[in-house]
């Protein structure tokens, strides 16, 4: 345990798609001497982080701590409390740990969180804050701040920053230097006093963020013009209510082409993809071996296959949708996803059909099926001249029996 027997808590805090996850994995990976606990909160339906967690990251966290019946700054402060209470007890039973690392969900304010540190006599004992890192998403800020300001059921991008100590201010190479500087400005307004380190990809040098004491709780609430004694007893946790989600969990390989007509349905342009703050998803594609993970922050996507699927265990589907109105979109939501299920194919390895070559409606060549989902199509055909072709979709406009 570090010395003066505390161990330092960084909390990762930011608002949807800012890039938590992705920091997390950032830290656990960059560094190589510490051994961190890590406390994951998810609010959704369905749980993803625990998988988003990079397998290698994942190995390196002493423990991976799941709370997901509710949101911690409100909820569930109940569990977090007992959870730090565990992690203080195995300590003291030889658990080697040199500090713990707190991530909370986009919709949450991390002051409650805060707060659960000064409640416990034995928490008090066990742990500090060392940091309160909010990474903020350079490309959607001023959108998400001006939503936030003033309103009482938005007021959580606000709020995250207000009680920061460090601010990441992430997805710099995705603006020009005009709107970075416009983003800063705003959070200097919230918070006079927090450091504003830019970033691409969550990537901030670990000493600057980890063992330098950077939370001081009476600067803080000097900023917010508040006493500890007012924060403690009166603090309203600033949620935003209008928030909504719908997760669906199901096994079957899906299709990856019907999957990303799906996924284009919903945030293919801005005014359809406005309501969906947050798309997160570990998917198992059709005759692949590796998870495939969607990550969305409206118009904006990130999808790539990670970590090998467990041998033997099942391979199950996780995905959600945050934002607003998702509840009255949750049987289109839910609906069309599970139509991506890859369906039989009609054609067997060796039969002999007629592939469309061309842009015309009779443009159809005989050849024969000579593999099954290459590069994610149904089929790979090999024509009577010797070229081969794929049949995008198992539907008689692309590919259909010859007689």
């Amino acid at each position: 345990m570090p010395t003066g027997g505390q161990l330092p808590v960084l909390i990762l805090t930011g608002y949807l798609g800012a890039g938590k996850t992705t920091l997390l994995n950032y830290v656990l990976q960059e560094q190589r001497d510490k051994k961190l606990a890590v406390i994951e909160n998810e609010i959704g339906e369905v749980s993803i982080d625990d998988a988003l967690v990079e397998q290698k990251a994942e190995d390196m966290a002493e423990e991976l701590i799941v709370l997901n019946n509710g949101c911690v700054c409100c909820t569930i402060r109940g569990d977090l409390l007992k959870t730090l209470q565990d992690l203080s007890t195995k300590v003291k039973d030889g658990l080697k740990l040199d500090g713990v690392l707190v991530e909370l969900t986009g919709a949450a304010d991390p002051a409650p969180v805060v707060q659960t540190f000064m409640l416990d006599e034995n928490v008090v004992r066990a742990f500090y804050i060392d940091n309160v890192i909010t990474l903020v998403d350079a490309v959607h800020a001023i959108e998400k701040l001006d939503e936030s300001k003033g309103d009482e059921e938005k007021g959580t991008a606000c709020a995250q920053i207000a009680f920061s100590s460090t601010v990441l201010l992430n997805k710099v190479d995705l603006v020009d230097e005009a709107t970075i500087s416009g983003v800063e400005k705003r959070i200097k307004q919230l918070n006079r006093v927090v450091d504003i380190l830019r970033c691409e990809q969550a990537r901030v040098p670990m000493h600057k963020l980890f063992g330098i004491r950077a939370f001081d709780l009476t600067r803080v609430l000097e900023e917010q013009y508040m006493d500890e004694e007012e924060f403690t007893a009166f603090y309203k946790p600033k949620m935003d209510n209008t928030i909504s989600n719908v997760g669906v969990r199901f096994e079957g390989a899906i299709d990856m082409h019907q999957f990303q007509e799906f996924l284009n349905s919903l945030v293919g342009d801005e005014e359809s993809a406005k309501d969906f703050f947050r798309i997160k998803g570990v998917l198992n594609i059709v005759a692949q071996n590796e998870m495939f993970v969607v990550q969305g922050v409206h118009m904006l996507k990130n999808q790539s296959f990670t970590k090998p699927w467990k041998k033997g265990a099942v391979r199950e589907n996780r995905i959600i949708f945050i934002g607003r109105g998702m509840q009255q979109r949750r049987k289109s939501l839910t609906e069309g996803v599970m139509a991506c299920i890859a369906k039989p194919l009609r054609f067997n390895v060796g039969d002999k059909v007629l592939a469309k070559t061309g842009m015309a409606a009779d443009a159809f060549e005989a050849g024969t099926v000579i593999k099954h989902w290459d590069d994610f199509n149904p089929y790979r055909i090999r024509l009577q001249n010797g070229e081969e072709v794929w049949g995008p979709k198992d539907e008689d406009a692309f590919v259909k029996r010859r007689v």
